[in-house]
């Protein structure tokens, strides 16, 4: 993925952002704003051949759609020099017109500062500040030089110089409301998914989809086939045999697309494991398990000539997709998990997505993270989430059936498996790990760490983690609570 760095200060010799942009070159080329006052810089890092102004007081990572341009996404300067007009027009409640996957600074010619971050954290935003100045990028690594406290900037935020973060949107609370029957919520559901895959392909070329055989890249991949005049392109990787390669075969059949898949064995994911967790940054056994085949999928995408990805992502967290929550005693205490995924997602899931695709230069967008489709999916009753049966509940069970015709009933009904399990190599480091560290060796050095280091997979994947940054960045690592 892209990224936005910058740098807002007081003194002339503080808008230097040479050493913040070179440790995430590997994003995209770098596009520097023109900023008139020699103490601010301003840049976006791109991989695609979007037109930026030079001259624009504003820098836009990713893409916009306002409320009257519904289905329709703004980027580069488009996006830049509409954003400007609405913020003269209609000042800060712009905000609450524009929706998409961005994130946004705008240096004003009156010394004013605003920073702003999409939603639910699609797009990476980190902040430092050292004697007044303010320092921006899309990674930790990148301002961890600085020598200053690291923070998140917050989802569905912006921020201004001397005020600091407001929050202007909040993410929709589950309501037990609703006035639509299941054939209507269907329909409804349908529209809005076809609505967000649209608007993510706009004036995109050399697009991909990943597509792991499960419901929800399925889905994805479904939609992004029927808007595409041109058959689409499919990425599936896995160990040879694996559930996702079988599946993920019967989908790019059915829906006509172009299939890339690529098979691995253990010694590859060994071999790229240190560039995984140094470019994930992070160590959860979770989510660098997940991240390696993301990683490899990505590579070979980029070596394909992709520049912008579509993902499934999103989707487990809205429909109650996470099997252990069929264990869960409570609709009270599955809705407030629920409502966790959602708001830890910036930190978790989605910054998998951005920092494996971000390591090979391309973007990845998020179709099931539409707000409106999230509004609309915390109106429906959990059983058309997580649906009883008498063997068990089938979680997503309203959008298996909203897509059964086109993806046919095996597809649409496969069995929930994370990332890892479905590509084969969920157990394959699990092994290693136990073989390289002893007992002896676990209890000392989880004892030692300043975290929670949960089993000896998670302590291998940690020592990697902390040959590339300090103890001072832990507090940003997002983790994922049921590991193993």
């Amino acid at each position: 993925m892209p990224g936005l760095v910058a740098v807002y200060g007081d003194k002339d010799d503080t808008a230097n952002m040479d050493p913040l942009v070179e440790k995430v070159k590997f994003r995209g080329k770098c596009k520097e704003k023109d900023c008139d006052e020699d103490c601010h810089s301003l840049a976006v890092l791109s991989s695609t051949s979007l037109e930026y102004d030079e001259e624009s007081s504003a820098a836009l990572d990713g893409y916009l759609v306002f409320s009257e341009q519904e289905g329709e996404a703004l980027q580069g300067s488009e996006g830049e020099s509409k954003f400007i007009e609405l913020l003269k027009k209609e000042g800060l409640s712009c905000f609450e017109n524009i929706e998409g996957e961005f994130a946004l600074a705008y240096f004003g010619d009156d010394g004013r500062c605003l920073l702003a971050r999409d939603p639910f954290g699609v797009k990476p935003l980190y902040y430092t500040i050292k004697d007044k100045t303010l320092y921006i990028a899309p990674e930790i690594k990148a301002l961890i030089d600085v020598g200053s406290p690291i923070k998140e900037a917050p989802p569905g935020s912006y921020y201004e110089r001397g005020k600091g973060w407001i929050r202007y949107y909040s993410l929709p609370k589950v309501s037990k409301k609703n006035d639509l029957s299941l054939q209507q919520a269907e329909e409804k559901m349908r529209h809005l998914l076809w609505l967000a895959v649209e608007e993510r392909m706009t004036d995109v070329e050399n697009l991909g989809v990943y597509l792991s055989g499960g419901l929800d890249s399925s889905v994805v991949a479904t939609l992004a086939s029927e808007i595409s005049p041109e058959p689409i392109n499919t990425y599936t990787v896995g160990v040879k045999g694996s559930k996702d390669i079988e599946y993920a075969k019967i989908v790019a059949e059915r829906i006509g697309s172009k299939p890339h898949v690529y098979t691995y064995e253990v010694d590859e994911m060994l071999e790229v494991l240190p560039s995984v967790i140094y470019h994930l940054e992070s160590f959860d056994c979770a989510y660098v398990r997940s991240s390696i085949p993301n990683y490899i999928a990505a590579r070979e995408a980029a070596a394909d000539g992709r520049r912008v990805m579509l993902t499934g992502e999103g989707s487990d967290e809205i429909f109650a997709g996470y099997s252990y929550l069929k264990t869960l005693d409570s609709e009270e205490e599955i809705t407030a998990e629920m409502e966790n995924f959602i708001k830890n997602l910036s930190r978790t899931g989605l910054q998998r997505v951005d920092r494996m695709n971000s390591a090979h230069g391309m973007e990845c967008r998020v179709p099931f993270l539409k707000p409106a489709l999230l509004e609309l999916v915390q109106k429906f009753p959990l059983d058309w989430k997580l649906h009883e049966r008498e063997e068990e509940p089938v979680d997503k069970w309203i959008l298996r059936r909203a897509f059964e015709e086109e993806l046919g009933s095996k597809a649409a009904w496969r069995e929930k498996e994370q990332f890892d399990q479905g590509s084969g190599s969920s157990d394959m480091l699990t092994e290693i790990a136990e073989d390289a560290i002893s007992d002896e060796e676990f209890a000392r050095e989880s004892e030692e760490a300043p975290v929670p280091v949960r089993n000896k997979e998670e302590l291998y994947y940690y020592r990697i983690f902390r040959r590339y940054y300090p103890e001072s960045v832990l507090p940003l690592v997002g983790r994922w609570t049921k590991t193993s």
